[in-house]
């Protein structure tokens, strides 16, 4: 849906065992080659194979101890195949904790497409989470080369779960 007209900068996207992670920067490697935008994977905190598997250059197996609010992505073990793909793919790897979801999702539900409110899951908006904790801190900035002039894609995978959307209503 992208127009060919967008000069994409970055990627944000879940990690989780990290299919749809290498998916999508598989497609991107694809359709835009040596240009292709800054792949940046997010994980919670509290499971971050992904991250640890960037850190020690090899799949790592991380023990949930308390699981996440982002449920979609409470992977303890990367997929080998997945690994291949981005631990070539990804320029950075980064995690979020629990406490910056809800207010991304509330936030987001108070926007309206239409007359439709943008109603979002939890591992939905580990990406946009991410980017607005990023844009409040100059050296994260820096780090990820975000500018005013930076375009930016996320991806939206789920819709709210049935208990989580009732108990914030």
């Amino acid at each position: 849906q992208l127009s060919n007209r967008v000069n994409l900068s970055h990627t944000f996207v879940q990690g989780g065992v990290g299919g749809l992670a290498a998916a999508m920067c598989g497609y991107q490697w694809q359709r835009y080659g040596k240009d292709r935008p800054r792949f940046v994977i997010v994980e919670p905190d509290r499971a971050d194979c992904l991250y640890q598997s960037a850190k020690n250059g090899q799949p790592t197996e991380v023990r949930i101890t308390e699981e996440t609010i982002m449920a979609g992505m409470s992977c303890g073990r990367a997929s080998e195949l997945a690994w291949q793909v981005i631990c070539q793919g990804a320029e950075d790897f980064m995690t979020i904790p629990d406490t910056l979801v809800s207010p991304v999702m509330r936030d987001l539900a108070a926007v309206r497409y239409g007359d439709t409110p943008i109603v979002a899951g939890e591992s939905a908006v580990a990406g946009l989470s991410a980017l607005i904790a990023v844009s409040r801190r100059d050296d994260l900035r820096e780090t990820l080369a975000l500018t005013k002039q930076s375009q930016v894609l996320l991806y939206g995978t789920e819709g709210a779960n049935a208990a989580r959307a009732k108990d914030d209503a």
